[in-house]
């Protein structure tokens, strides 16, 4: 049986083809470090690598969820340990307040300083983390207690409604009458103690003299008898007073700093209860966050921080020594109620960290078993190709002495 030269040259090039195939393998292993580049490679690893790949991923994005959380948390925690030193200075001035010896003037500087500690707490519980408002339950872009004023500095103020209004025209001097937003007619409460001032046509009037106001529930009662009584006993926002227009420049002017709440880009009130989570583990999705109502509201004694503070602001500015004493058990409520929070937040910052911990154990196991099946043994790789380098040579030698071409091979 005769070989023809067409059926060695065919047997030669597949064979140089398979050690340069193999050559090629090898190099690209080399260059690259991994052993699987394509499922051919090893369908069974691969399909195993892929896993692997996927739950890395997964754990990664986990891991991101877990430090974010213990941020913002952390931030949380800071927030609230600042309120308890608020709160440990508001019960030593409460105390100090409630002697008997101190004056109604003496008492007026403490309501100074309460003033400022109540803003203070009203820019606490807005604390932010990332652009977020961290006890604003789930309505995170909205400022959950804003600062809000009404002006009467301007003719623009009283154009634009931003100065606000009541109607005691209707009512007989003595009566607490309710103080409106003249922009949206809803009702002003949780007034700054120490910011109110009420003047008409120039002529500031006295507070505890010619009215009285209820800060936390915005009410304002004339004094029977002061002898503004009839002038101030009006409908600020609408007629005339001997003359003086009551809503205009020059007429009313009330201005004041109150606690509002936050509002949607429709004008409604917003709900800060809501919960913000993060998937710490596969399935498992726990809340990072202490609402406004957790932080602030005791619901089984019906206390409420701001309104505390507030009240106690009140009582120091009308010299209300019993209000001043009331307000030491309060203070006390809210302590309590704080300290609760801040527990509720210390447990769950410790579950976190945990589960931290667990996440990259098991981010290192997966990582080396990805590895392990992935990756190349770099010197035996090495090793491989020199010996195959060797053979593609030897085989190059020998298909040179086999294929030695002539006419007669095509005869």
């Amino acid at each position: 049986m005769r070989v023809t030269y067409r059926s060695i040259n065919s047997g030669v090039q597949k064979t140089l083809m398979k050690r340069y195939s193999d050559l090629t393998k090898l190099q690209e292993m080399l260059s690259t470090g991994k052993r699987l580049l394509r499922p051919s490679d090893d369908p069974s690893d691969v399909s195993n690598d892929l896993k692997l790949r996927s739950r890395i991923k997964q754990l990664n994005q986990l891991h991101r969820n877990i430090t974010d959380g213990l941020s913002y948390m952390q931030v949380t925690d800071s927030a609230m340990m600042s309120m308890d030193t608020l709160l440990q200075r508001l019960r030593e001035l409460a105390i100090q307040a409630s002697s008997d010896t101190l004056t109604n003037n003496e008492r007026l500087f403490i309501a100074s300083e309460v003033e400022q500690l109540l803003r203070q707490t009203i820019a606490i519980a807005n604390t932010s983390y990332k652009g977020d408002y961290v006890f604003a339950g789930t309505q995170t872009k909205i400022m959950p207690f804003p600062v809000e004023s009404s002006q009467a500095n301007a003719p623009e103020d009283y154009t634009n409604f931003d100065m606000a209004y009541y109607d005691a025209s209707a009512v007989a001097p003595g009566t607490a009458v309710q103080i409106f937003d003249a922009f949206t007619n809803e009702a002003i409460t949780n007034i700054i103690p120490g910011s109110f001032q009420l003047s008409v046509a120039g002529t500031v009037y006295v507070e505890g003299t010619d009215f009285s106001i209820d800060y936390a529930n915005g009410t304002i009662t004339i004094d029977p008898t002061s002898p503004a009584a009839a002038l101030l006993s009006a409908d600020v926002l609408n007629g005339n007073i001997a003359g003086v227009p009551n809503y205009s420049q020059g007429g009313f002017q009330m201005t004041f700093d109150y606690v509002g709440k936050g509002q949607d880009i429709y004008g409604q009130p917003v709900d800060n209860n809501g919960e913000v989570l993060r998937e710490v583990e596969s399935g498992i999705v726990v809340p990072i966050n202490i609402s406004s109502e957790e932080l602030l509201v005791d619901e089984q004694n019906n206390v409420d921080m701001l309104n505390v503070i507030i009240s106690f602001g009140q009582a120091l500015i009308q010299d209300n020594l019993n209000g001043v004493r009331s307000t030491i058990g309060d203070i006390d409520v809210a302590f309590k109620n704080l300290l609760a929070a801040q527990s509720k937040n210390g447990a769950r910052v410790n579950r976190f960290e945990i589960t931290l911990d667990r996440n990259e154990t098991q981010s290192t196991e997966a990582t080396r078993l990805h590895s392990e099946l992935e990756d190349a043994d770099l010197a035996e790789v090495a090793t491989q190709y020199s010996v195959t380098e060797m053979v593609y040579n030897a085989a190059l030698k020998t298909a040179a002495k086999i294929i030695q071409p002539s006419l007669v091979n095509f005869l």
